[in-house]
């Protein structure tokens, strides 16, 4: 369970306060079978002791994290204890503060004491202590233990219930004994060292009996009143933020809930515990005057909430566009005594206020209108008591009128919400503000665009994307050291409510928001952000990295009286320099860096400045243009010196670093692409992406845009279900302003594709106003008003697609400079030849119907018989009945479209014999001549009686050695001789060797030649692959979508990312009629765009970014996890080697840690590499190396070499990542003093004193060599060190022992 910054900050001020816990993280983990679990405690920093017993009763013992517990108890990386040895029954006592575990052989009557060491496990303190003495007699046995919490004492409880404590240094029983009733159920010591408290069973029921361990045995104990407690649901005592915090624990099974109890513990040293008075203090207790006001928690509150944020705050949010609609601030106490007293308190309390704080307060505190009244006048004037219209006469209180919008806004964005954390070397994005393991496995594996499209920033998201989409953005943030007031100066610079005070310290990051008249103020709160002993280097490089790269202006707050190690202190800034390239990343790294030094007085300001000023000079000459100030913030840097906390000056600075903030060039031009900017920052620092930003942007948005591509051509909308979305600009969220047709188009897919093409243009052919005219207007003229109809509702929406094509690419072209995007190129030719396919598909078919003589009204492409859709049947009189009387009017019974005169009944007005060519294709069948014509033959009305037989173009072999035969038959006149059989079609019906559209060649017939080429007409994307040399793009994908890491130490999964070389197709297009386009493949035609090296660093496997053929002796890259590497630990009884808070032992996989970081988290230290000299004696001499004569893992005999850091890289060929300072340090000998005043006491971080000559130095003779200039001393085994001997302070201490 973990608590919430509140909770902490209550129980920091009250440690009786009453939490509430809540369970962030669950993990699990499995025993052998067999296996059972002797005891299980939970320790602080989500730690576990765990003891199993196996099969064989033997006990193994387990020490570790929550997350990594089930590794090592696969591995059995416990302590083994031998059941033969240890006895058959045990007891087990653990002492978290001392790290000491007690097991007690209960048989045997013997005492274990053992230690736990963090790189060795549990150690035996010394040799088992023999209890025989006292409890020899076999009338009693021990049946409990515990530890007196904080000291070496432990407390065991007989058969007798006698309870007695014995001491691990004079190994001996306490005199004092403590008698109880009956063996009690559990004992247990609170975590403060102050209680003893004895658990009692009477039947099924539990009560608790504390006794102090000051007056053990000597008092009686006191019954702690707690509800009733059974069997079932015993109790356990736990603290909660420091050890004074003690609390009951005990879990109702029945609610499903786990509660507490805090216990108020009270002894002598509790008298001088530190409480604050005055102003801000609440107890009663401590004030001075007798007649002081108590119990004013709804009044004094305001003044908390004055002090920790701000009353008048240099920059203003200006969310409420209606500001006369705001009444004046009025507080009304409703109370039954006392009215009149409550606006004098609240005056004076604001006067004690602003003269304590010297916070500028303008006159809003003192324009508040408070007063006290009864509920009933309350209810009268506010409620009203009759009538609407008494209630607004009568009402004695004006009411705020806020639109509903921007009430809610102004109101979300007072509550900050957690954007992200770092931990286990990671950089972990937050959904929502909450931190979920089920999601972080859901990202297994995932891509950089499939990352950004899970985040979301809550009640934030809506802000950016959608009520305020179009807002620039301007970024402020806050870091420093832990803790200097990070976050009350940003909350008193840009009116936020970080609570960092109360949280003691901000975990992760933060963002909140600050709407004003111009701009969003976007506050990022940073956690202690570097050279915090709680994170890693790398976690530290991580965030700095998201703070620089994200932000306008960066605050960072230190106080110089702590911290005067200013290299140290950036060194953070420093690493995070060499990840991302601002030149590559120019829409990033535009800000200016603050650096506030805290707490000076006014006779020091321009001292510190000038020493901090001198200091940061030296940074930047030392690491030239590699230096952070120039690559993070463009060599823009303000140093200012702050005044002393709660000073009259203390405020004086921030309207200057408003002017600061105002003077920041805006680089978020809209609050939209703030959003896809930063989630696309948060995805490529958890992806360890270090290509350009411009160009993941592209891409992510080029997948977005080609996702619902489909449904904008289709439909003019984004999305159809489950309601239907409109195209967007996607920064701004305001709709694409253009006309659109109603009707969907179709552009392809489905299972039947031809079915679905057709039912779509019998649709939009029905929408057409002169559908209805069609056998009443010429032929020709209304198959062309039809195509134009057509062609008009495709323009329509193509210009709309396109227009939103536009507005959502252009800000990407502008920030490439002009150049092309891979990507970007690629959605372009999808949405051009998307529409030619579009129009293609309304494209009528023109060929004669099947069943008349009108023309097919299908697609060109449609499969099956021509159709011209409406009814083949003419729908004209008949013009011989036109002369007869209008009743006597009959319908034409000829095909529509037919030639000749309308006839009713052939026979009845005409011939009506059969044709002499019936039969032949398009003959009517009857005789359309005279009655009893004179001349010879019988002849339809049909123009032509066509041959009929099939078309010769048949059996043609295509590219793909398929074959082709026209469906159509001969149309030529069945009288007249002809070779060649051809049917009406005018346009090649084969289809294009280079897409699916048809031939556009207007001889049908081409395709019965040889050397026939069939092309549409339009011009082809290339499909083949770039033939430059170098690789086109470097990607860094997921190496696997589970990669489990599996040390000697612990096991664990996360997803193991590597950088792909790809070749990407050719950009070029072939011209229309072409089957090729001339020059060499290339997937891009801007010259500026290079090709990148194909050099790979060979320890994670990135790949040099720089130019293919590039002129720089040695390769750059913007490294990633070493993957390719493994540890060497050089350490007795294989000892692992804890980094970062992980454990590696020799041959483990080094994917976790980065190569441009890992070195700065080991110090000194040394590479190991396979030997490249034939034999030994060619390595000696080198000053850089020294041959390894032992065999080591990985091939243990290939022989191998110890290296410099500077060697390794430059064996490497690629550009040393680390600053000139770390190279300095690494190439020094890692000998220590072993002197007791460099290790850490106290609580304080420990001062190691190094070997200051180089790293394979010869041994110095002490007795010959000494110093230089007296300074250090030649240790025994060869080192130079800059400090005093350790012998030489023992042997003065021994002489001031002796003559004492």
């Amino acid at each position: 369970m973990s608590l919430t910054t509140q909770d902490q900050h209550e129980l920091q001020l009250n440690p009786s306060a009453i939490p509430s816990p809540r369970f962030k993280f669950r993990h699990t983990f499995t025993l052998p079978l067999g296996h059972s679990v002797a005891r299980a405690q939970l320790l602080e920093g989500e730690k576990l002791l765990l003891v199993i017993v196996d099969r064989a009763g033997n006990l193994n013992i387990y020490l570790d994290r929550l997350e990594a517990m089930d590794g090592a108890i696969t591995r059995g990386r416990g302590k083994s204890l031998n059941r033969e040895k240890i006895g058959q029954e045990s007891l087990f006592a653990y002492d978290e503060s001392k790290k000491m575990l007690a097991v007690v052989s209960l048989d045997k009557l013997l005492l274990h004491v053992f230690v736990f060491d963090d790189a060795r496990g549990f150690q035996a303190l010394r040799s088992a202590i023999d209890l025989h003495p006292w409890y020899g007699d076999e009338s009693v046995s021990i049946c409990l233990a515990c530890f007196v919490s904080g000291s070496e004492e432990l407390i065991l409880v007989d058969s007798h219930a006698q309870a007695r404590v014995f001491s691990f240094v004079t190994l001996q029983f306490r005199p004092a004994t403590l008698q109880l009733e009956k063996v009690p159920y559990s004992v247990c010591s609170t975590p403060d060292g102050a209680c003893l408290l004895i658990v009692q069973a009477n039947g099924n029921d539990l009560a608790v009996m504390a006794y102090h361990w000051n007056t053990f045995g000597s008092t009686e104990g006191i019954q702690l009143d707690l509800a009733p407690l059974t069997v079932e649901n015993g109790p356990a005592v736990t603290s909660l933020i420091n050890r004074t915090a003690v609390h009951v624990v005990v879990l109702d099974l029945e609610a499903h809930a786990c509660r507490s109890y805090a216990l108020d513990i009270t002894r002598k040293v509790t008298e001088f515990m530190f409480e604050e008075k005055g102003a801000r203090g609440c107890s009663a207790r401590h004030r001075a005057g007798g007649n002081s006001t108590v119990h004013n928690c709804l009044i004094d509150c305001h003044v908390e909430v004055w002090t920790r944020f701000p009353v008048l705050s240099a920059v203003q949010r200006e969310t409420i566009s209606s500001p006369t609609h705001r009444s004046a601030r009025t507080i009304v106490f409703v109370a039954d005594r006392d009215y009149q007293r409550y606006a004098p308190h609240f005056a004076d309390m604001i006067i004690t206020f602003e003269r304590s704080t010297k916070k500028p307060t303008g006159n809003i505190l003192k324009s508040i209108q408070v007063s006290a009244v009864s509920f009933t006048v309350f209810a009268a004037k506010l409620c009203g008591g009759g009538e609407r219209s008494n209630l607004t006469r009568n009402r004695a209180w004006n009411i705020s009128a806020y639109r509903a919008g921007e009430w809610i806004v102004e109101f979300l964005c007072l509550i900050p919400i957690h954007l992200a954390l770092a931990k286990d070397n990671r950089f972990v994005p937050l959904k929502d503000g909450v931190y979920s393991p089920d999601l972080e496995r859901s990202l297994l594996g995932a891509d950089v665009n499939r990352i950004v499209d899970n985040l979301s920033f809550g009640w934030y998201e809506s802000l950016f994307q959608s009520y305020m989409a179009s807002k620039p953005v301007k970024v402020v943030s806050s870091m420093g050291e832990q803790p200097v007031g990070k976050s009350f100066t940003l909350n008193h610079l840009v009116d936020t409510s970080f609570a960092g005070s109360a949280m003691w310290t901000t975990e992760g990051v933060w963002m909140s928001v600050t709407p004003t008249k111009d701009a969003l103020i976007v506050a990022l709160d940073f956690e202690a952000g570097v050279h915090s002993i709680e994170r890693s280097t790398q976690e530290d490089t991580l965030l700095v990295l998201f703070n620089t790269a994200i932000s306008n202006l960066v605050l960072f707050c230190n106080n110089f009286a702590l911290s005067q190690d200013i290299t140290g202190l950036f060194q953070s800034f420093q690493s995070s320099s060499t990840v991302l390239d601002p030149n590559a990343n120019p829409s990033l790294f535009q800000s200016t860096l603050v650096i506030i030094i805290k707490d000076i007085v006014d006779s020091d300001l321009i001292e510190i400045a000038k020493e901090f000023s001198l200091k940061l000079r030296r940074i930047v000459q030392d690491e030239q243009e590699a230096n952070f100030i120039s690559r993070l913030h463009a060599g823009k840097l303000n140093i200012i010196p702050w005044p002393v906390t709660e000073s009259k000056e203390f405020y004086k600075p921030f309207p200057a670093l408003k002017r600061q903030l105002d003077k920041q060039v805006v680089t978020h031009r809209s609050a939209g692409e703030f959003l896809h900017l930063m989630k696309t920052l948060m995805a490529k620092l958890k992806a360890n992406d270090w290509a350009a930003m411009s160009q993941t942007m592209v891409s992510h948005r080029a997948q977005l845009i080609s996702a619902l591509l489909a449904n904008a051509l289709a439909f003019g909308y984004a999305e159809i279900d489950p309601e239907r979305e409109p195209l967007k600009n996607l920064d701004t969220d305001m709709p694409v302003d253009l006309p659109d047709t109603p009707h969907q188009l179709f552009i392809g897919g489905g299972d039947d594709q031809s079915v679905s093409r057709e039912r779509i243009l019998t649709v939009l052919r029905r929408a057409w106003e002169g559908h209805t005219s069609r056998q009443y207007t010429a032929e020709d003229e209304w198959i062309a008003g039809l195509t134009q109809h057509l062609k008009t509702i495709v323009n329509l929406r193509v210009a709309h697609v396109r227009e939103w094509l536009d507005q959502n690419l252009s800000r990407f072209q502008e920030v490439g400079g002009g150049g092309s995007y891979a990507s970007l190129d690629e959605l372009k030719r999808h949405f051009e030849s998307s529409i030619v396919d579009l129009r293609g598909n309304v494209q009528l078919c023109g060929m004669t119907c099947a069943d008349c003589q009108l023309r097919c009204v299908k697609s060109r492409v449609h499969e099956g018989t021509h159709d011209c859709q409406p009814v083949h049947l003419c729908m004209h009189v008949c013009d011989f009945c036109l002369e007869l009387e209008p009743k006597e009017h009959r319908p034409c019974t000829m095909s529509a479209g037919h030639a000749g005169k309308h006839i009713c009944v052939a026979n009845q007005h005409l011939c009506g014999k059969v044709c002499t060519f019936s039969g032949r294709h398009r003959c009517q069948d009857i005789c359309t001549k005279v009655i009893n014509h004179i001349d010879e033959g019988h002849l339809c009305a049909a123009p032509v009686h066509a041959c009929g037989k099939p078309c010769d173009l048949s059996n043609v072999q295509l590219v793909d050695r398929s074959m082709y035969s026209c469906p159509g038959t001969c149309r030529m006149p069945s009288d007249i001789d002809h070779a060649l059989h051809q049917c009406n079609a005018q346009f090649c019906s084969i289809r294009c060797q280079l897409c699916k559209r048809l031939c556009a060649n207007q001889d049908h017939m081409h395709g019965l030649n040889s050397d026939a080429i069939h092309l549409c007409g339009q011009e082809h994307l290339c499909t083949a692959i770039c033939a430059a040399p170098g690789i086109c793009e470097i990607e860094t994908a997921p190496h696997s979508i589970e990669t489990t890491f599996t040390g000697r130490n612990e096991t664990f999964q996360y997803t193991k990312y590597s950088q792909v070389a790809k070749r990407l197709n050719c950009v070029k297009l072939i011209p229309p009629n072409a089957t090729k386009h001339k020059g060499p493949h290339n997937h891009s035609q801007d010259k500026k765009v290079a090709h990148f090296c194909e050099a790979k660093c060979q320890n994670c496997g990135y790949f040099c970014t720089l130019p293919f053929g590039h002129p720089q002796q040695e390769h750059e890259t913007c490294h990633g996890s070493m993957s390719l590497t493994h540890w060497m630990v050089d350490a007795l009884d294989d000892i692992p080697l804890e980094i970062e808070g992980r454990k590696f032992s020799a041959n483990d996989e080094g994917a976790l840690m980065m190569c441009n970081l890992v070195c700065s988290s080991m110090g000194r230290h040394v590479h190991i590499d396979y030997c490249h000299a034939n034999d030994e004696a060619a390595c000696t001499g080198n000053e850089e190396l020294q041959h390894l004569t032992r065999r080591i893992q990985p091939n243990p005999d290939r022989a191998k070499d110890m290296l410099t850091h500077s060697l390794f890289w430059k064996r490497s060929g690629f550009k040393d990542p680390y600053s000139r300072e770390e190279q300095t340090n690494f190439g020094k000998c890692d000998a220590m003093c072993g002197g007791p005043e460099h290790t850490a006491t106290g609580g304080g971080a420990a001062n190691p004193s190094y070997c200051v000559l180089p790293l394979f130095h010869a041994p110095l003779n002490p007795n010959t060599v000494t110093a230089p200039a007296g300074v250090g001393y030649i240790s025994n085994d060869g080192h130079q060190f800059a400090c005093r001997n350790p012998g030489v302070v023992s042997r003065d201490r021994d002489v001031q022992t002796g003559s004492s």
